[in-house]
C-alpha cells in the first residue's frame, strides 16, 4: 500500500509539473500575413516584369540572404 501511495504521489507531481510547464509556454504570434503577401506580390512582379528571366530559387535565396544580412554585420545566410 505504501508503494502505491508513493507511486500516486510521484505521478501526481509529474502531471502537475507537466501542466505547469505547458501553461508557462509563450504563444508565438501568427505569421505576419500582410508582409508575406507583400513579399509574394513583389516576387510575382519581378517574375513577370523584370527585364531578364530570374530563377525562383535564386530570387528566394537572395531574399533570405538580404534578410539575414540586414540583422547585423556578423550574420550571414549559408546555404
Amino acid at each position: 500500500n505504501t508503494g502505491l501511495i508513493g507511486l500516486g504521489v510521484v505521478a501526481g507531481v509529474a502531471v502537475s509539473l507537466q501542466f505547469s510547464a505547458m501553461a508557462q509556454k509563450t504563444v508565438e504570434p501568427p505569421l505576419p500575413l500582410e508582409e508575406l503577401r507583400q513579399l509574394a506580390d513583389v516576387f510575382g512582379l519581378i517574375k513577370s516584369d523584370y527585364v531578364e528571366p530570374v530563377e525562383d530559387k535564386k530570387l528566394l535565396e537572395d531574399a533570405i540572404s538580404g534578410m539575414v544580412a540586414s540583422l547585423d554585420p556578423h550574420s550571414a545566410y549559408l546555404d
